[in-house]
């Protein structure tokens, strides 16, 4: 492959690539590492979930990679050494662990006649003089058994890591239940932290493997074999164990004081005064609803636009210029300063590359943009400060939107930060929301400037507005006298600091203020009130009562999964019929079987669903005997449980779960259905962000209909039709659920409108 890639038109003497790879056998994960990308695998321990490093970065920070590649002749020095500004040594490997490189200038593999390469790592693939002072492309291998203890795998490049530790890698990916949604808010603070640090981007690529499912119990083979992989694995028996602590982020920059100095050189080369005074408004560009609502189409699934509120989102599409162009109009031209970016509303364009060889230049095709799929072209120039590296000509007519440079940093520098979500995690009243909540709150926060002595608030009147710090300190005081009770006198009881909060209790009501609170100098404060709050995320009191309903049905949730698993009795194992009940059984014998999570509480249980090992769909409903007795519901539960048994064995109905079995135990009945059920309707319609277009619901309502039509088939009358019960499986499909008031069509039916009882 060497040979190939060294002969071939491509130039790789001063250019190659890293890569680390993942291969999941069973329960055995084996990786292959070349370079400094790394691979982290998230453990729950008694400290939380934790980052465990499942590769090494081959840099020249480890002792026996600075070995080695020294035997090949090279030189390893940091810039800084290589300048003469600092004396040679070599303990760079001390106190590295988990730690951001501050320093900045990382060790350098250099050769002995010449400031080159300078690569940072010490093994790649292509890299043709590197090479030649041992930086090579062989692979360290790693082997690793998973238990129920592992959570998630995670692979990224460098540019991950460049500013964020493992762990803190882990933190962001634990906070989120979609892999997706984990990779883009990785992404976007890697990303957020270049620009604040840099004039450019390295490249930011990550994989989040979520291991949330029943673990292969270890056999003598798996045993075996794992053993056997780890005896040929250097990496597993040596460098894992030995190397670690010579582990560190990598920076491709200089150091933060001389990146400072060198970004205020590069902007006065390539910023104009007009450039540093850019203001979004003077830019904008007059548009219809109708190309707004283009805008808003196209721009929809952009990752980069996902990071913005709904207002950054608006001001964007202000200074977007819409560009019309003709079959082989030139877009983007190789070479030339990127200033745009560019969002397809329709036309097909290609990619093209220009290059070097043997017989002069060539131009390849390197790919293809339609557009029926709304792409985007052109940030990676943006991004990284680059001149343009491909071509882009259009093939037919189509219509752009281009987004200028300027406004491209500004808005996305402006995104909320991770500080601001931390600060609202700590508000006591603001605990029961999860991180999704949080960021949506954080950027709907209004900033206001008061100035020193101003008061904030004032002790006894009322307010619904809720602060936190950005700038500046602020003091709370309290009136040793009532008003009206001689000379009035106030004392200082708390002080407050950038990042603090105050005034939380008005989310709730109108309660009076406990105390007055004043600006210590200029202080900026991010402000919102209780409308603005309930508009975005509704009523907090709800959100509370709604956070212990599900702490509570996880708690009954626990010793249902308990039950589950320790009963001898459950009609899932006596269910054998079919070659998925049989399977199924096994798991829930042999406890590969494992709560995912709980879908839906109501006031006699909740809704589960589960993963199992042998991937055959599992929801239990659980319904708890003392909520049941104590709301007088046993009767409409007896007749659900009788229903669904009738319908499993005389007929199968659209759009309702088929029973799998039922059981009891001393807490509650249990119903076992072969689905997985995972959100209710009534979820999507207060979800803002989950609006559904037309055409879903038409596709829900027809779904409907053929449900209640084959009840009715069946003779039965569904009459317990809401948001609530009407549940989607996760192939998106509507399912009917709680068949508490369900009856049959054997004689005639009525229902009494309006009061039961006369006045």
């Amino acid at each position: 492959m060497y040979v190939q890639l060294h002969t071939s038109r491509i130039d790789d003497s001063l250019s190659g690539t890293t890569a680390i790879t993942c291969f999941m056998d069973g329960n055995i994960i084996h990786i292959a590492n070349v370079g400094d990308s790394r691979a982290v695998i998230a453990k729950t321990d008694a400290a939380g979930i934790v980052a465990s490093p499942l590769s090494v970065d081959q840099t020249p920070y480890r002792t026996d990679e600075r070995d080695r590649v020294k035997r090949y002749g090279a030189r390893v020095l940091t810039m800084d050494q290589l300048e003469g500004i600092t004396p040679i040594h070599e303990n760079w490997a001390t106190a590295v662990n988990e730690e951001v490189d501050e320093d900045g200038d990382p060790p350098r593999v250099w050769s002995p006649t010449g400031n080159f390469p300078g690569t940072a790592f010490t093994r790649s693939i292509g890299d043709e003089i590197a090479e030649s002072l041992g930086v090579f492309a062989t692979p360290e291998i790693a082997s690793l058994q998973l238990t129920s203890n592992d959570r998630y795998v995670i692979i990224a490049s460098d540019g991950v890591f460049e500013f964020l530790t493992n762990q803190a890698v882990v933190d962001i990916v634990k906070t989120y239940d979609n892999p997706l949604e984990a990779c883009e808010k990785v992404v976007a603070e890697s990303y957020r932290l270049w620009l604040h640090y840099e004039l450019r981007t390295d490249d930011i690529t990550i994989i989040c493997i979520y291991l949330e499912h029943a673990v292969v119990p270890e056999t003598a083979e798996s045993t075996q074999r794992l053993a056997s992989q780890q005896a040929n694995d250097l990496l597993t028996t040596n460098i894992l164990n030995t190397r670690v602590t010579e582990q560190r982020p990598v920076r491709r920059g200089m150091s933060k004081q001389k990146r400072r100095d060198q970004m205020k050189k590069d902007m006065a080369k390539m910023v104009t005064d007009e450039d540093l005074n850019y203001n979004m408004s003077d830019h904008v560009v007059a548009k219809s609803k109708l190309e707004m609502d283009k805008i808003l189409e196209i721009t929809a699934a952009n990752w980069l636009f996902k990071q913005l509120n709904a207002q950054q989102r608006t001001d964007v599409y202000k200074v977007m210029i819409r560009v019309n162009v003709n079959e082989g109009d030139v877009v983007i031209r190789q070479g030339d300063p990127g200033d745009h970016f560019y969002c397809v509303q329709s036309g097909d364009y290609q990619v093209t590359v220009k290059s070097e060889s043997t017989t002069g230049q060539r131009e390849d095709i390197v790919h293809m943009y339609r557009g029926d799929t709304h792409p985007s072209f052109g940030e990676l120039a943006l991004m990284h400060n680059a001149p343009r590296s491909s071509s882009v000509v259009a093939l037919t007519k189509g219509v752009l939107w281009a987004i200028d440079c300027r406004a491209f940093r500004l808005v996305f520098m402006k995104s909320p930060t991770n500080v601001i979500v931390q600060t609202l995690k700590k508000v006591d009243v603001l605990k029961s929301l999860t991180t999704s909540q949080l960021e949506r709150l954080a950027t709907k926060l209004t900033e206001i400037t008061f100035e020193d002595g101003d008061y904030i608030l004032n002790q006894g009147t009322i307010g619904d507005t809720f602060y936190v710090i950005k700038e500046g300190a602020c003091i709370c005081t309290m009136w040793d006298t009532a008003p009206g009770e001689g000379e009035r006198r106030s004392r200082e009881v708390l002080r407050l600091r950038q990042h603090q909060y105050f005034g939380e209790r008005a989310l709730f009501n109108d309660a009076p203020r406990a105390a007055n609170v004043i600006s210590v100098g200029r202080t900026k404060l991010l402000q919102i009130g209780r409308q603005t709050f309930e508009e975005i995320l509704g009523p907090l009191q709800q959100i509370i009562d709604n956070d212990r309903a599900q702490r509570e049905a996880k708690h009954l949730f626990q010793s249902a999964v308990s039950n589950l698993r320790d009963s001898t009795a459950i009609a899932i194992a006596a269910a054998a019929g079919t070659q998925d009940r049989s399977t199924l059984k096994d798991d829930v014998l042999r406890g590969a079987v494992v709560p995912k999570y709980v879908t839906q509480s109501t006031e006699v249980g909740l809704l589960v669903t589960y993963e199992t090992f042998s991937h055959v769909p599992l929801t239990v409903r659980t319904i708890s005997k003392k909520s049941t007795k104590s709301f007088n519901k046993m009767e409409e539960v007896m007749r659900e449980v009788h229903l669904h048994k009738n319908l499993r064995t005389n007929c199968r109905v659209a759009s309702v779960p088929p029973l799998l079995g039922t059981w009891t135990d001393a807490n509650g009945l249990y119903m076992a259905f072969e689905t997985n059920l995972v959100c209710d309707f009534a979820t999507l319609m207060t979800d803002h962000d989950a609006k559904l277009p037309e055409e879903a619901v038409r596709q829900y309502a027809a779904q409907l209909l053929v449900g209640l039509e084959s009840l009715h088939d069946a003779g039965y009358v569904y009459r317990n039709m809401n948001p609530e019960n009407l549940v989607l499986d996760t192939f998106g499909y509507l399912q009917l659920h709680d068949f508490r008031y369900v009856v049959a069509l054997f004689f005639v039916l009525w229902t009494y409108g309006g009061k039961t009882l006369p006045s």
